[in-house]
């Protein structure tokens, strides 16, 4: 069986993986001339948007077969809106990952597991012709050009990130999320440290230009009155879209191609080696893609209800919000069960914009 994958992503290599275990050895083309990311920085995996799953490390090792080390554990999650701080803590309220092109990426512990690595490095092909010669094409190159020449994508957001390594005094096991219309619009900044002295920082608006990001961040330094010290920044594009179908004749739409961000925070390390690893089993075993990857697609259904809702909130309701979550006993129902958050709450969400929309009849 002949397979070549596009992008050497965390979906495209979790794929190679895969495939390796059948003992296919797939060709994969890689825009870079490197594996890993342009813009080194820390992403985090929270457990309150990942259940029913347990633990995400077990996941990874037990259901995608890599073994995926975190850059750190998240014991302290602070809260940030207008007027209020919240902080809340916990043994194991997820894990940080390292990206960029370090041997401790992400990207770089999965390519390091490949027994017998293709890749071709500064290629872009034309899928068209790819789809000719494999008998399977994988997508996996994080943009979703090609899914929108199939017609398969349908945007949910879109944006800009301002990101930057910065210098101070943290806590590693630390995550700082900000909420304030004043500098972020519908969108976040959050904080992930890479050690005690340095820290990733990031800030997303949906909606703007790189002209637009640029005057952000600098509302944001000055509405929070932060005084780390810059080392390097960066700005990316950012998006998310729902896709269907993901799998179009002999062409397999992974990672984010395929629709694996969360529309919520951005989120999608999860997602995209799931469906990596999904898709390789697929090709393989002949099974229905879209059955397999349900569970992870209504997930991120559920998330853009949150996006919708979190859409309209005024800083006032973004103060309300963080209040509220903290309360005592809610704090002990979101955070220290196993209720799942996302599924029961995007379920109200839903139930209740219905009952709005009947009213107005």
């Amino acid at each position: 069986m002949k397979i070549a994958i596009i992008g050497a992503g965390l979906s495209g290599l979790s794929c190679a993986h895969e495939l390796e275990r059948y003992g296919i050895s797939p060709d994969v083309y890689e825009d870079l001339d490197f594996i890993g990311d342009r813009e080194p920085h820390v992403t985090a995996v929270l457990e309150i948007i990942e259940r029913p799953m347990f633990d995400v490390l077990n996941y990874f090792k037990q259901k995608c077969h890599l073994d995926i080390k975190p850059h750190n554990t998240i014991k302290k999650l602070t809260h940030n809106a207008p007027n209020i701080k919240r902080v809340v803590k916990g043994s194991n309220l997820g894990y940080f990952f390292m990206r960029g092109k370090s041997e401790q990426s992400v990207k770089q512990q999965i390519y390091r597991q490949l027994k017998h690595p293709h890749i071709l490095f500064g290629k872009k092909p034309d899928y068209k012709e790819l789809a000719k010669a494999y008998d399977f094409v994988v997508i996996a190159n994080g943009c979703p050009e090609i899914t929108k020449a199939l017609g398969c994508w349908e945007e949910l957001i879109s944006g800009w990130v301002k990101g930057a390594i910065v210098q101070g005094d943290f806590n590693t096991q630390e995550l700082i999320l900000w909420i304030n219309r004043k500098y972020c619009k519908n969108g976040y900044a959050y904080l992930t440290p890479v050690s005690n002295r340095e820290a990733s920082l990031l800030l997303f608006i949906p909606h703007v230009d790189k002209a637009g990001i640029d005057y952000y961040w600098s509302r944001f330094f000055e509405v929070e009155n932060l005084q780390y010290g810059i080392i390097e920044e960066f700005s990316i594009e950012h998006f998310s879209g729902a896709v269907y179908p993901h799998k179009v004749d002999n062409i397999y739409l992974v990672g984010g191609a395929g629709g694996a961000i969360s529309p919520f925070l951005g989120f999608g390390q999860v997602n995209s080696i799931t469906m990596g690893v999904l898709a390789a089993q697929s090709m393989v075993e002949g099974l229905d893609f879209e059955k397999l990857i349900k569970r992870f697609v209504g997930k991120n259904n559920s998330l853009y209800e949150f996006r919708k809702a979190f859409n309209g909130l005024s800083n006032k309701g973004f103060h309300n919000i963080i209040n509220f979550v903290t309360l005592p006993i809610i704090k002990q129902l979101i955070y220290y069960t196993r209720f799942n958050v996302v599924k029961y709450s995007a379920w109200a969400l839903e139930l209740k914009n219905k009952i709005f929309f009947e009213l107005k009849k």
